[in-house]
């Protein structure tokens, strides 16, 4: 909850921030390659991430699905469930 502004004095021409969604909820530098977002979620959106990426997105239970698997096996059964103790 809170308003982004643009500091005149970390400004320069060749740097100036352009607004990249309405309400200053997003901003990308002059050069279009460093995008900021606002929206909790957004990346998530598998549509939102086909369009700026053109890449066919998993969900986050597939992602968080194959980061188990993939850590799962490089502890000792028990040791990850035992954390939760």
């Amino acid at each position: 909850h809170g308003r982004t502004q643009v500091r005149s004095d970390m400004v320069t021409q060749a740097s100036a921030p352009i607004a990249a969604l309405p309400h200053n909820l997003g901003w990308c530098n002059a050069q279009g390659n460093v995008l900021g977002v606002y929206v909790h979620g957004l990346f998530e959106n598998t549509s939102v991430v086909q369009a700026l990426f053109g890449a066919q997105a998993q969900s986050l239970d597939q992602v968080f699905d194959g980061l188990a698997a993939y850590i799962a096996p490089r502890f000792e059964p028990g040791f990850l469930s035992g954390l939760l103790d």
